[in-house]
């Protein structure tokens, strides 16, 4: 871990801040945002998107383009209603070039959302203040561990969301682990000298260098090659 540690150590979290915000994903986010920008959709249609992005047939960043470009020619309905989000994701999905993988098994998911939009609509600043209730309410609502790396992504396009919504960034809290994919789990297997689990693995070197996990993504994911070939 020693190593890793001092590999990470010439990052902070305003790097993680900066390359977040050259994530095309979050541009995505934010063009979405600047086309639908008082529809209370907007939350609801991240979310929900955050949590059927997985079995894609291209990468993460294409489809969030191609879910934008969607999203800002849909025309939504003035007032929220969830049979009208599960519409817009039958018609998107229908569509969608880069997600057609198990849509059997992604469309019942969808609905499961039903719930958890009525916890948060309308407050959904306040869940961005305190992020880790959202992540509570998000595992009780699919069924499935905090931790798992679905619930984490959404928890991660939605600070992406409300940090473009509510003009300000709060850093997320350490207690809210890290997306694991193949690079994620590459780095942990390589640096891992002390066999710990891999969330705690993550936990101590974000403790360690002060970056919290779900930011410490970014520049894991992006500067993979820095760790993995070193």
């Amino acid at each position: 871990m020693d190593e890793l540690i001092w590999l990470l150590s010439k990052y902070n979290l305003k790097d993680a801040r900066r390359i977040e915000e050259s994530d095309r994903q979050f541009f995505a986010i934010k063009k979405i945002c600047e086309n639908i920008w008082n529809s209370p959709f907007f939350f609801a249609i991240i979310i929900a998107n955050s949590l059927l992005s997985y079995q894609l047939s291209s990468t993460g960043e294409e489809y969030w383009e191609e879910f934008a470009e969607f999203s800002i020619r849909y025309e939504f309905p003035e007032e929220y209603d969830f049979k009208a989000t599960f519409s817009f994701f039958e018609t998107f999905l229908l569509q969608s070039k880069w997600n057609k993988r198990i849509l059997n098994m992604k469309m019942p998911r969808l609905i499961k959302t039903e719930a958890l939009f009525d916890i948060i609509k309308g407050e959904e600043e306040y869940f961005y203040n305190n992020l880790s209730e959202l992540q509570v309410a998000l595992s009780k609502t699919m069924k499935q561990d905090k931790e798992s790396k679905t619930i984490l992504f959404a928890l991660k396009m939605f600070h992406y969301a409300a940090r473009i919504k509510f003009w300000y960034f709060l850093i997320s809290p350490y207690g809210i682990g890290i997306p694991i994919d193949s690079r994620i789990a590459r780095i942990w297997d390589k640096y891992n000298t002390e066999w710990m689990k891999i969330q705690e693995f993550w936990e101590e070197v974000s403790q360690k260098i002060q970056i919290p996990r779900l930011h410490l993504d970014a520049i894991l994911w992006t500067r993979c090659d820095d760790f993995i070939c070193f």
